[in-house]
């Protein structure tokens, strides 16, 4: 049964959080998200992670996806490699990923896999060199570029 949809006896507003409601004056949302356990309700930048790659070594989307599944289960939301457009490799003379970005469905994986964003890891994938860290959305201009039609 739906909490908003509760008649209370005294006609009173049905509270979020504590002990049966008391302690706090605000109303649940009715338009909330649904809570899910498979994600922690983080917001996607706390999920992430930056990976860079070698010059002229790229790691292919399915690869990155299958080593985090395989080192850490099923923790992928999603995997983003950047693939320059025409008008990058005219300005930068590359034609090959150089980064890319890994959302996971929890925030505890990327913060265990840099030590609570204090470091970049660095993994090897197929021989290549994955670095990774935490993702800062303050620099994401190729992503915000490229999520535009």
């Amino acid at each position: 049964m739906d909490v908003s949809s509760r008649a209370l006896p005294s006609g009173e507003t049905p509270l979020r959080g504590g002990s049966g409601g008391r302690g706090n004056s605000r109303p649940l949302d009715p338009n909330a998200k649904e809570w899910s356990g498979k994600t922690d309700g983080a917001p996607e930048e706390d999920r992430c992670l930056f990976i860079t790659f070698s010059n002229g070594h790229p790691i292919a989307d399915h690869r990155i996806r299958s080593f985090f599944t395989h080192n850490y289960g099923d923790c992928l939301e999603r995997v983003y490699v950047h693939w320059p457009r025409p008008k990058d490799v005219e300005e930068t003379n590359t034609t090959t990923p150089q980064f890319g970005k890994v959302v996971f469905k929890t925030s505890w994986i990327p913060l265990v896999i840099t030590q609570c964003g204090k470091r970049e890891t660095k993994f090897v994938v197929d021989g290549k060199p994955l670095w990774c860290k935490k993702y800062d959305p303050s620099k994401s201009q190729a992503f915000k570029r490229n999520s535009t039609p």
